[in-house]
């Protein structure tokens, strides 16, 4: 029967109607086609063609000097870091200013057909390795507040290139969907002097209908108000606010999201997706670091945002989480 949820932090609704997921269409059409070739010597991220995008700002190498992840500034930015031109008239009503910002791409492996569903665990390792050096170095920036990566794979989740890539884009604000989960985290925190996201992982672990898999150091959870069909979130077992770099953690949690991704394909096929990571930056660290706890969001693309959920911001989701949470953990 359908029914609400509330995300335990944003308090957001959420309402599971699994009784709609029957419908024929429901969902996108996973049998998506991606790259199956090694290299396309049209495309800008492949080996060989470094000259096609802007100068590296971190970049990986393999022992034979070869590049095996490298991030530049975006093309095509949707922030600079130069001054806008010009911008519209403002007043008291309608406000504008001025978008700086960095925005990156993480190029995530010199193959072209590379994905997530074909990788090794050292390949992500690379990759996130990569981007915690890169977090380290924004970190720096004047004026910057905080720094968002996020990752589209396959047309559905609105990747534009083929070539396996993620993007970070740092501002100097905090995004309000962000603000949100640091001031719901801060509000738990205050009533009950303990990090909500560490409660949550001390619930699902004793009720055990929402764990898909755990290593030593790192949790996959179906979140209780999944917002979409599958979402995972992937958390630290112990209490931090910031992905940090330790070649132990990088490599546990690159472990457990290479069994993740495993296990989507099992269940789902090599199907389109979006994720985002939530952690704290240096800015904000001092005053949310108790109560804030990062983790990285998976969002595989099973249907499309409609009349309703764009009307009211209220997310409809046609397979619950436990449903979800069966499926991918005997996957494997």
């Amino acid at each position: 029967m359908p029914h609400i949820r509330k995300d335990p932090v944003t308090k957001q609704s959420v309402i599971i109607a699994s009784e709609r997921m029957g419908r024929p269409s429901d969902y996108i059409n996973i049998e998506e086609k991606h790259a199956i070739l090694s290299s396309d010597n049209t495309c800008p991220f492949c080996k060989g063609n470094e000259d096609k995008t802007p100068e590296h700002s971190t970049i990986i190498f393999d022992d034979n000097k070869n590049w095996i992840v490298r991030i530049v500034p975006n093309k095509y930015p949707i922030i600079a870091q130069s001054n806008a031109d010009e911008l519209p008239e403002k007043n008291s009503l309608f406000e504008a200013d001025i978008c700086k910002g960095v925005h990156d791409v993480i190029i995530e492996n010199p193959n072209h057909s590379f994905n997530y569903y074909n990788a090794k665990e050292r390949d992500l390792f690379f990759i996130f390795e990569a981007i915690i050096m890169r977090f380290q170095e924004l970190s720096k920036e004047k004026d910057m507040m905080y720094s968002l990566l996020f990752k589209n794979f396959g047309r559905e989740a609105g990747a534009s290139l083929v070539h396996s890539h993620a993007q970070m884009m740092t501002t100097p604000f905090v995004p309000i969907q962000i603000m949100e989960e640091i001031y719901g985290s801060l509000e738990y925190y205050n009533e009950n002097k303990k990090c909500v996201y560490c409660s949550m992982i001390e619930e699902e672990k004793k009720i055990n209908e929402r764990v898909i898999c755990e290593n030593n150091d790192f949790i996959a959870i179906s979140p209780f108000a999944s917002k979409s069909p599958y979402q995972i979130y992937i958390l630290p077992k112990k209490h931090s606010d910031s992905i940090v770099y330790s070649e132990d953690c990088i490599s546990q949690f690159a472990s457990i999201v290479k069994d993740i991704f495993n296990r989507i394909n099992k269940v789902l096929g090599e199907i389109s997706f979006n994720y985002v990571l939530h952690t704290l930056t240096p800015a904000l660290e001092k005053k949310y670091s108790h109560s804030s706890h990062w983790f990285l969001d998976i969002m595989p693309k099973m249907s499309k945002l409609a009349g309703y959920e764009l009307g009211s911001g209220v997310f409809i989701n046609s397979i619950t989480p436990e449903d979800a949470t069966n499926d991918l953990k005997n996957a494997l």
